[in-house]
């Protein structure tokens, strides 16, 4: 990816490259100081050069309102049915698809267990 650093008056390119390890499937950023010198990349957890570049990820700036306002309605959710863990696991999906963010493992693993139909009576 290429990221934009700027001095004073003075904009100047450094690429930034993403990569994840095939072998440990750690993720890591290389910064070339120039276009001309493209570093071939090295994991840092492993030392592997079997690597895959990534796309970065990229978030959008945005107001609360702006934000609220692309979320569905209640009254617009016809398919979402509150008693169904299936279509909660959806929209709970749908939500985390606009917003851009991260759940956590704490949020993947509840969003499979919904989707497994998994009542998640010992969920706290």
């Amino acid at each position: 990816m290429d990221h934009v650093i700027i001095f004073a008056l003075l904009e100047i390119h450094m690429p930034i490259y993403e990569y994840r390890c095939n072998d440990c499937e750690s993720k890591f950023s290389v910064l070339n100081r120039s276009f001309s010198e493209i570093k071939d990349p090295v994991c840092g957890e492993c030392s592997s050069t079997s690597v895959i570049r990534i796309i970065s990820q990229v978030r959008v700036i945005t107001s609360w309102n702006d934000f609220m306002k692309d979320l569905p309605s209640w009254e617009t959710m016809t398919d979402f049915d509150q008693d169904d863990p299936g279509s909660a696991a959806d929209m709970m999906r749908r939500i985390k698809d606009l917003s851009g963010t991260d759940i956590g493992m704490e949020g993947e693993e509840l969003t499979a267990r919904m989707d497994a139909m998994d009542m998640m009576t010992d969920v706290d």
